[in-house]
């Protein structure tokens, strides 16, 4: 049986063991000091070390040269004696209003940068997310677009090398059709359908040849065929889920049906569009 006064002498060797160790982990782990060394080396150099231990023997050295930040062994002062300084980012933004008024879209918030990095420092990243969001308050301006109308409606197609968008001058051809409408309008869209059928005149025409059954091609709405009366879009432009005829104007022997896949702002198609309608 231990004495009272043994017992105390043992719990304040424990505690005296404790207090060793953990100077003993401090001086392993190397947390050496840039300011007290005066080190402040540019670029890598294994020479612009430092430590507790003078000798280097009994605890590993920290670094103050720029390279310590790629090996990420810095002593813990370096960024501040050495002037590093990280990128600081502000607070992020309110979310975006969603991009589109109808159906699927996107929304973005951001964030600014309050300070660059200096002197090696961190750079700066993620300053803008993106996610996705859905709306359907605007459709119904969408849905004016496909009046049962279109359903009668024949598209009157031109290759798009008659498009205004080429900015060509001089004579066009349209200004010989009957409903040629000499308007600027800014409603401009793209539709995208999937031929079902097609003439074998189409193709017999190097125009045409990208109407032929089971293609997905692409029909330019442009402001000089945009019809008020039809509620601000193109005569033809089809209906979802239902089949409606086009025809071509430089080759009226090629007609067919098709069946409206998707309407967008700007035509999806790799080349661009095929034909405009008229």
């Amino acid at each position: 049986m231990l004495t009272s006064t043994a017992a105390a002498v043992a719990v304040k060797l424990a505690a005296a063991a404790g207090l060793l160790a953990a100077l003993a982990a401090d001086v392993v782990r190397g947390e050496g000091s840039c300011a007290a060394a005066r080190k402040c080396c540019a670029g890598q150099d294994t020479d612009c070390a430092v430590t507790h231990d003078v000798n280097f023997i009994s605890s590993q050295p920290c670094y103050c040269d720029h390279g310590c930040l790629d090996m990420g062994d810095c002593c813990s002062d370096f960024k501040d004696y050495c002037g590093v300084i990280d990128c600081k980012v502000g607070e992020w933004s309110e979310w975006s209003d969603c991009s589109t008024n109808c159906g699927q879209g996107t929304s973005k918030r951001t964030r600014d940068i309050l300070h660059p990095p200096a002197n090696g420092g961190r750079e700066c990243v993620d300053l803008e997310q993106v996610r996705s969001c859905r709306k359907e308050g605007g459709c119904e301006s969408q849905r004016r677009k496909d009046k049962i109308s279109a359903l009668r409606e024949t598209a009157m197609l031109l290759p798009n090398r008659w498009s205004s968008q080429k900015k060509s001058k001089g004579y066009d051809v349209r200004q010989n059709l009957k409903s040629y409408v000499e308007e600027v309008n800014k409603d401009e869209y793209c539709i995208v359908f999937r031929v079902s059928k097609a003439s074998k005149a189409c193709l017999e025409n190097k125009d045409t040849l990208e109407l032929y059954k089971g293609n997905e091609i692409c029909v330019s709405c442009e402001s000089k065929a945009v019809r008020e009366k039809l509620g601000g879009r193109c005569s033809g432009h089809g209906v979802y889920d239902a089949q409606t005829r086009f025809k071509a104007v430089v080759t009226p022997t090629c007609h067919g049906r098709w069946e409206r896949i998707r309407l967008e702002e700007d035509c999806p198609c790799s080349n661009g569009p095929s034909f405009i309608f008229v």
